[in-house]
């Protein structure tokens, strides 16, 4: 189940890009480290993300930003438009840095080919099922899963533990998703900071002649985004103002506070065609509509539209990043609108921090509570993100028609701290205080 070459000093929970980055800069570091998922296997047809221009750096650190850059589709600007056409521009990069945009089984593929040259072995179909801080380290049972057959007349399988293990280590890191099991055995609470947005997203071929420019459509209740794509594709998701699931609204919280079952999974972010057939507001009369009214100016024909899905997407921001030895990092400690791909990217520089913290304390005898400080900085961070200390306003330079719609931008930019300021200012907007 785990290398018995090395002892385990930090476990990392979730194999998603935070995940294994995170185990990447640990490995480092030289931390033993491993890494536990429940998926039944890697991604395989995963959606595509947009790597910040300052992450790009954190993976030049660890060798692997030429390898992204090549596979990745270049970002250099984003558009804003409404249904008039184009308002405005801020350029989000120089040089050769963008925002690269690249699916996300690519990205976690050289994640994990990076670890396996370091001796890491990412354990997929492997669950956490107890978790728990003693002794000045945290307690962890790990089960392992396999297929089983069973029945007689008709046959059948089913997923049984096939082995379970004990361990105790210095340092646990849950970067295991909203749904974080890290995050419910840290007794970490994670309320809702805005109101949840449904987006409808589709992704087709189309000569769009978007060259290097991602589109943010400012419309009266909306906020839509145009990707361009690798491979001559693009993405257009469409905010759905007044939608509601009543599912999703009544499970919402049930899921949040659900034990450590669902295991094992495919990969939430595996794809095929897509959540949600058979909705309305899915169907191709409907992607029709939505860009007839809202961004009249697209005049590429969508064929083969590829991927379809509605998504629901919260804010929500944890009460504590950590404790002891039990700390989060990503999805497990925030969410966000989708436009600035703000989550996974902070959560790399999460993980890149806390990697630093953990090996000072194991390897220099560094204290502990520097990680407090980690707490304590991320959450200042993501309460500025959240819009809960503030959030944008418009500087005098600001233009008439960007007033009125300031605030929407502060999760659509693809930065934080003196970067995200640096992009606001481009278009006249500030940080309130």
């Amino acid at each position: 189940m785990f290398s018995k070459d090395r002892p385990v000093e930090a476990l990392v929970v979730g194999a998603g890009p935070v995940g294994l980055f995170t185990a990447l800069s640990l490995a480092r570091r030289g931390v033993g480290v491993e890494v536990v998922d429940t998926g039944i296997w890697p991604c395989q047809h995963s959606y595509a993300l947009a790597i910040h221009p300052s992450a790009l750096a954190l993976f030049e650190e660890l060798g692997l930003k030429q390898q992204i850059l090549s596979r990745a589709f270049p970002v250099r600007t984003l558009g804003l438009w409404d249904r008039a056409g184009s308002r405005g521009q801020i350029r989000l990069a120089e040089g050769e840095d963008c925002l690269a945009v690249v699916r996300q089984d690519v990205l976690e593929e050289m994640l994990e080919k990076a670890l396996r040259e370091l001796g890491v072995k990412v354990s997929w179909r492997h669950e956490v099922a107890k978790i728990e801080q003693a002794n000045g380290g945290v307690n962890v049972q790990v089960n392992r899963f396999e297929r089983e057959s069973r029945g007689y007349i008709v046959a059948h399988t089913e997923w049984v533990v096939a082995e379970s293990k004990e361990l105790e280590v210095p340092f646990v890191i849950g970067a295991d998703g909203h749904r974080s099991g890290v995050r419910r055995a840290l007794g970490a609470e994670f309320p809702e900071v805005g109101p949840p947005l449904y987006f409808a997203v589709f992704e087709f071929s189309a000569d769009a002649g978007l060259e290097q420019e991602t589109r943010l459509v400012l419309g009266e209740e909306t906020t839509d985004v145009l990707w361009p794509l690798p491979g001559g594709a693009c993405r257009w998701s469409f905010q759905l103002p007044g939608y509601t699931d009543e599912q999703a609204e009544a499970l919402k919280d049930q899921l949040l506070k659900s034990g450590f079952g669902y295991f094992p999974t495919e990969r939430e972010k595996d794809r095929g065609a897509g959540g949600g057939e058979g909705l309305p507001v899915l169907e191709e009369s409907s992607l029709n509509e939505y860009i007839r009214t809202r961004a009249p100016w697209f005049r590429a024909q969508p064929t083969d539209v590829t991927w379809r899905t509605l998504v629901r997407f919260e804010k929500r921001l944890t009460s504590r990043f950590g404790k002891g030895g039990m700390w989060l990092a990503g999805d497990a400690a925030h969410l966000t609108g989708p436009a600035g791909v703000q989550s996974m990217n902070l959560g790399l520089f999460e993980g890149r921090d806390l990697a630093g913290r953990i090996a000072d304390i194991l390897k220099s005898n560094g204290s502990q509570a520097s990680l407090e400080q980690y707490n304590a900085h991320w959450t200042q961070v993501w309460r500025e993100l959240q819009g809960l200390t503030g959030g944008l306003e418009a500087a005098d330079d600001c233009p008439e028609w960007l007033r009125d719609k300031a605030g929407r931008l502060l999760p659509c930019l693809p930065a934080h701290g003196d970067a995200l300021r640096a992009l606001a200012a481009q278009v006249g907007l500030r940080l309130k205080g």
